[in-house]
């Protein structure tokens, strides 16, 4: 029960890492409010943490309205009492070589990673500032470090959350605000399914991506989430600003 007592804002929190990190935070005590564009995934999401004795509240929104944001938010305060944290995890995948990305699809992710995660930020700031501070956890990746010759846009986006996420550690930081972001490799999630559906060889693609991997093997999202769990914790009350690698030691390659 390392976050009794906690409540916060889970975005994205249907499937994938975003529905792991709800279960896993609720495991520990915490009372989450769920984000989800997908009402019915979103819906069996929190009937989960039910069966599991948890605590969660299923509001759907979309994180490209800043309304929905502050209403997450506000909902939290209000059912909860407070808004101890917050977790920018909503993410859409943008494939492709850069002359071949549209600028609506640019724009989609901007909205999406960038600008969610903005208004995540800037209005858990808000309320945080008027209570005792908390802990801001956004999801980044390995391509926050690296780049993707065929994920070009997804690239930029993933490196500016890494970017907010510093800038906001070091100027709430008296505050008693903490800003960290998690930054995984791939994972055993419908959005990297997707990209192995795509592809001519669904089987080759698989095997191609994990082998890269010193372990062989890509990463299941549960093993994801419990660095999130870490970050909303007391028990990383002096870690801020970090991006937290959990990539089975793939940036530590060479070849």
């Amino acid at each position: 029960m390392r976050c009794a007592g906690k409540a916060g804002v889970v975005t994205g929190a249907s499937r994938g890492l975003g529905r792991e990190t709800l279960l896993a935070l609720c495991r520990e005590g915490a009372s989450v409010v769920a984000v989800a564009r997908d009402a019915q995934a979103g819906r069996t999401a929190a009937e989960e943490v039910a069966a599991l004795g948890g605590i969660a509240v299923f509001v759907q929104g979309d994180v490209r309205r800043e309304e929905d944001v502050v209403s997450a938010i506000d909902r939290c305060r209000t059912e909860f009492g407070s808004l101890d944290f917050m977790v920018n995890n909503a993410g859409i995948l943008g494939e492709g070589r850069l002359h071949e990305t549209t600028n609506e699809q640019w724009d989609d992710l901007v909205a999406t990673h960038l600008t969610g995660a903005f208004w995540g930020c800037k209005h858990a700031v808000t309320a945080m500032r008027e209570s005792d501070g908390g802990s801001i956890v956004n999801v980044g990746s390995i391509l926050s470090f690296t780049g993707d010759g065929y994920l070009a846009a997804y690239t930029a986006m993933k490196t500016g959350v890494l970017g907010l996420t510093k800038a906001i550690a070091i100027d709430y930081a008296l505050d008693g605000i903490r800003c960290n972001c998690v930054c995984p490799g791939d994972m055993e999630t419908p959005m990297i399914q997707q990209y192995f559906d795509g592809t001519d060889d669904p089987v080759a693609a698989r095997r191609e991506m994990e082998a890269a991997y010193p372990g062989k093997r890509i990463a299941h999202p549960l093993e994801v989430a419990a660095a999130v769990v870490f970050l909303v914790s007391d028990e990383s009350s002096f870690v801020n600003g970090a991006p937290i690698l959990v990539d089975g030691g793939l940036t530590a390659k060479t070849y």
